[in-house]
């Protein structure tokens, strides 16, 4: 009967796996001009246009660093970020919204490096001050 019961369970976690969406991979350039960093929070990547203080901001927190990936297309954040509808004409940043749109996917920013690309795998965040 413990066999039974362990190979139920088995199957029954499996197929649960299984059902897990994967999450679709969004390649960025990186931008020295448009991501910010500071040396408080050195694994932090701000954007230029994210609204800070009080209203909080949007950010990507640095992880994995990968070297061999083959992505098919590498977008430019601004212009992905211009836009989309978390960006207002009055060149406001919907920070919130934003990082939650960003959670859905995998992302990496591309970074060259001595004529070799550096994959940063990062999450997105929100943060009030």
């Amino acid at each position: 009967m413990k066999i039974l019961t362990a190979i139920l369970s088995f199957f029954f976690l499996s197929s649960l796996k299984a059902q897990e969406k994967q999450k679709d991979t969004l390649f960025f350039n990186y931008d020295n001009k448009y991501i910010n960093t500071y040396a408080e929070l050195p694994s932090h990547f701000y954007l230029d246009d994210s609204s800070g203080g009080s209203n909080g901001s949007f950010f990507f927190k640095k992880g994995e660093i990968k070297n061999n990936l083959n992505p098919k297309k590498i977008l430019s954040l601004k212009k992905f970020v211009h836009s989309s509808e978390f960006y207002e004409k009055k060149k406001k940043l919907k920070d919130e919204k934003l990082a939650a749109f960003f959670s859905n996917y995998v992302i990496f920013l591309v970074k060259n490096i001595d004529e070799k690309k550096e994959y940063i795998q990062v999450e997105s965040g929100f943060e009030i001050e």
